[in-house]
């Protein structure tokens, strides 16, 4: 479509529709004189069949990359495939949540003249029902979990795990390390770990899924 002006994505879709509808090129055109002449063209008056020409060729390639798409998006064993892949984020997920991680909450005060932040993990043994965590606790506890999930997962936690959870995380915490989120962030990750392991679904790629969605 090299003809100036170039079209609009409104009069794409216009063009598309009489495309995919079966209509000549003869016939699109005297659309175009059609809603011309009733003062009814919301975009640019076209006469030349070059251009409608070039519509069908950016609409073919498009329906062929999106038909690629759609068919791995409903093939039984990609569907299958990354049932599995998803299940083993989540038990992932969900084992850096051990120790009480999933229950942890954020009460909104401190209980200390230092005002370090505290927050509250669910205790059979204490009087409140709560022990009491600091943030440096809780950063601790999730590299705990981390070391014994890499003695068994190594592989898949740096290279599938991480990407997809950066995928979910804010701007400022994907450009960070991992570990350094986990030091100095650790309760809002845990907040975003708990919705993954209940959610079960992951976005983002990895090495093992990346093709399964590409086109």
């Amino acid at each position: 479509m090299s003809r100036n002006p170039k079209p609009t994505a409104e009069e794409l879709k216009f063009v598309y529709r009489l495309v995919l509808n079966g209509s000549e090129d003869s016939d699109i055109l005297a659309e175009y004189a059609r809603l011309y002449e009733a003062g009814r063209l919301m975009f640019p008056y076209r006469s030349d069949k070059r251009f409608i020409r070039e519509c069908r060729k950016t609409l073919e390639a498009a329906l062929e990359v999106a038909q690629e798409h759609l068919k791995k998006q409903v093939d039984p064993t990609i569907v299958k495939r990354r049932e599995e892949h998803f299940t083993d984020l989540a038990d992932v997920a969900k084992s850096l949540l051990a120790n009480g991680l999933a229950s942890v909450s954020s009460p909104g005060w401190t209980t200390n003249q230092s005002h370090q932040a505290k927050y509250l993990l669910p205790s059979a043994n204490a009087a409140s029902g709560y022990d009491e965590m600091t943030k440096e606790q809780l950063a601790s506890q999730l590299n705990s979990n981390m070391a014994t999930i890499l003695k068994e997962k190594d592989w898949f936690f740096r290279y599938c795990f991480i990407p997809h959870l950066k995928s979910e995380l804010s701007e400022e915490l994907q450009t960070g390390l991992f570990s350094k989120t986990v030091d100095e962030q650790p309760y809002e990750l845990i907040e975003t770990l708990i919705v993954l392991a209940a959610r079960g679904i992951f976005k983002g790629t990895c090495p093992v899924c990346e093709d399964w969605s590409s086109g």
